[in-house]
């Protein structure tokens, strides 16, 4: 009897468990019958083929035009280091900025001096010396012309040579002298010092590190490709400086390049100097990036950055919204946008319905829902 309840049980199991293996079976198929989803929407932009112009962008360093390692020119003892002389410090033109023990250089001007006094007098007895011999020899031999050893002419010379090297020597003194008293070439920043009261300082030691800020230049270096985009005017055209975060730093203006290739890397250079106005924020030093008015390039497109695959695509609709895709060539990237060529065959003024967004999962001629999007979104 016991057994006969078990086998029961067993049936009663198997039964509830094959009820819920159909009920799972048509839930199943009833997803599977529903009804298929429809095209996926793609947001698209319009953009017309036509003539459109860019910038051309590059990285550059911002460099003072006059900039200097001071140097020594005579050797000595600092005396003094002016309180203006530290680094930071803003220092005007011909400021002292430090003075060397002059006491030896005073002996050497006053040794030349002495020296050019008995070259000018020897000169002088020389002189007085040919003189009377002339006289004595157009007395012994009127209407002759007499040789330059009977009237001493080369002795002469020779004592005119030594006043004129005596003259040479007290200006080097004189140089040697003033070189003791090291002043600033130019309005300038110091931004190192190495000397210090006491120290002793040899000659072509380094003394201080000097840039003016007052006038900014930029060397950009551009490639063949980037200098055949490069605008037709050129030449004291603009060009807007930005820093590494996008913002506006100042303008700048081109002032001559294109004239020869740089030998290492075979790229064209450009001369640009800063325009220094209130507004501008560029400092020397700073890397930044120059943006260079391109010219304008027929049969091409401007579309949104994000159009652009990485592998060099952008995606568009056909007349019957289907996608389709090519390779394009970036030829500006300017603000978020990038003009790049059109597909070949197409005409000027031929709009084209650009995808903003593609995806990875986008196939060829595959249908989509159009959704319209704003090009300066």
């Amino acid at each position: 009897m016991r057994r006969f309840v078990w086998i029961a049980l067993a049936f009663v199991v198997l039964a509830g468990v094959m009820m819920y293996l159909d009920t799972l079976e048509d839930v199943a198929d009833l997803t599977e019958t529903g009804d298929a989803a429809g095209p996926r929407p793609v947001t698209f932009v319009e953009a017309e083929v036509g003539e459109h112009a860019g910038t051309i962008s590059v990285f550059a360093e911002v460099v003072p035009r006059w900039q200097v390692d001071l140097r020594s020119r005579v050797a000595g003892i600092v005396n003094e280091v002016s309180p203006s002389a530290l680094a930071g410090s803003r220092v005007a033109d011909n400021t002292m900025l430090v003075m060397l023990e002059a006491a030896p250089y005073h002996a050497n001007l006053e040794e030349a001096r002495h020296n050019l006094q008995s070259a000018e007098f020897d000169l002088l007895k020389t002189e007085q010396k040919s003189s009377i011999a002339l006289k004595d020899w157009r007395a012994v031999n009127p209407g002759e012309a007499p040789p330059d050893m009977a009237i001493h002419l080369p002795e002469v010379r020779v004592a005119e040579q030594s006043v004129a090297a005596a003259v040479a020597r007290v200006g080097s003194a004189k140089f040697d002298l003033s070189s003791t008293t090291i002043r600033a070439p130019f309005d300038a920043i110091v931004t190192k010092r190495f000397v210090s009261p006491g120290q002793s300082v040899n000659v072509g030691d380094v003394l201080f590190s000097l840039l003016d800020d007052s006038q900014l230049d930029i060397r950009v270096s551009l490639s063949p490709a980037e200098w055949r985009l490069l605008a037709q005017n050129w030449e004291e055209g603009p060009a807007s400086l930005f820093d590494d975060a996008g913002r506006l730093l100042g303008t700048a203006k081109v002032k001559r390049g294109g004239g020869f290739l740089e030998p290492q890397s075979r790229r064209y250079q450009l001369f640009l100097e800063v325009d220094r106005s209130a507004d501008t924020l560029a400092l020397p030093g700073q890397f930044v990036r120059v943006s260079l008015p391109g010219k304008a390039l027929g049969n091409t497109l401007r579309i949104p950055e994000s159009a652009l695959t990485q592998n060099g695509y952008v995606w568009f609709l056909d007349p019957a919204n289907r996608l389709q895709r090519y390779e394009a060539a970036v030829l500006f990237r300017d603000g978020g946008k990038v003009v790049v060529t059109a597909p070949a065959g197409i005409s000027e003024g031929e709009t084209f319905r650009i995808v903003r967004l593609p995806m990875s999962a986008y196939l060829p001629g595959q249908t989509v829902k159009p959704v319209a999007g704003d090009l300066e979104e």
